[in-house]
């Protein structure tokens, strides 16, 4: 799976005195998706898998290194892709159940290596369809959303603290670099199986506590390198924000292109006595790789 395919940011903001919610929710970034996904190789243990059906045994370096190579190659086979997505939001109540609050089916474009747009189809809030001008307001403050994350990228002062209260954010550069690698350690877990797929299995942590860090586990194909699942919470929460716990699969949506196909995700937190919990859960389907998607598609949020 390429570096430059990934939700972008997870941003929690609020919505009437306090909620949580997702501004153009889970947008695609490539470049971040194998920045929260791809392990870190420093502080490398020279540790060996165990036996394993088809799985061979390999250093922890040796796998991240192979992870690598499987990327930078991916990330150059694709130029862009459109596809079909559904969000759900739904928020928990005392008596076991769930609401659902929102749900939105849309069309995602990206292009390398970092335009994005999302295009509703349909949208639902409280239970009510968006009339045709308020699904068109809630598609102008998705493209101003996404305008101003690609501002925000653009300026080299930017951190997580000028991004505003309760903002997940993962850093923009590839994990692999060499100025991100001392920033974790990394622990070889036993072999695992994926979807019927042998699997290396890495656990991820940070040296140190910071909101653009990760804590968690990555799941790579035992032959291809590529990402097949990541589990995840911020190795720091935001202000506001208690839990933040991601699962992110992976799936071969095309031959030789692997992108993400599902998301879960649980979010809780709350500002003085008010506490909200929300689960999340996204998927991606239907994916046209390298189709030529026109400049027009983009203009709007440039």
């Amino acid at each position: 799976m390429p570096t430059s395919i990934v939700p972008a940011a997870i941003a929690l903001t609020a919505l009437g005195l306090w909620s949580f919610a997702l501004p153009a929710i889970m947008l695609f970034s490539m470049k971040r998706l194998k920045a929260i996904i791809i392990i870190l190789a420093a502080g490398f243990l020279w540790a060996p898998t165990g036996p394993a059906d088809g799985l061979e045994n390999m250093a922890i370096e040796e796998i991240l290194d192979r992870a690598q190579g499987t990327n930078e190659t991916s990330e150059d086979s694709i130029a862009d892709y459109a596809c079909q997505s559904t969000f759900v939001m739904r928020e928990p109540q005392k008596d076991g159940t769930a609401k659902t609050v929102l749900i939105e089916d849309k069309t995602v474009y990206f292009r390398s290596p970092d335009r994005e747009r999302e295009v509703f189809r349909s949208v639902t809030k409280e239970g009510q369809v968006l009339s045709p001008e308020k699904l068109v307001e809630h598609q102008d403050k998705a493209d101003e959303e996404i305008h101003k994350q690609s501002r925000d990228e653009d300026t080299p002062d930017t951190d997580a603290s000028d991004q505003g209260e309760g903002t997940l954010s993962f850093g923009g550069d590839s994990p692999w670099a060499p100025e991100q690698r001392e920033l974790y350690r990394f622990e070889l877990l036993p072999p695992d199986t994926i979807r019927g797929i042998p699997a290396y299995a890495v656990k991820i942590t940070p040296r140190e506590k910071k909101e653009n860090l990760l804590d968690g586990i990555a799941w790579f194909h035992g032959d291809l390198f590529e990402v097949l699942k990541l589990e995840f919470q911020p190795a720091k929460n935001p202000r506001f924000v208690k839990k933040a716990h991601v699962i992110l699969d992976f799936d071969e949506v095309q031959p030789g292109h692997w992108l993400p196909v599902e998301m879960k995700m649980d979010v809780c937190g709350g500002f003085l006595f008010i506490k909200k919990s929300f689960q999340m859960h996204q998927t991606w389907r239907d994916y046209q790789v390298n189709v030529g998607l026109p400049d027009s598609l983009f203009l709007l949020v440039d």
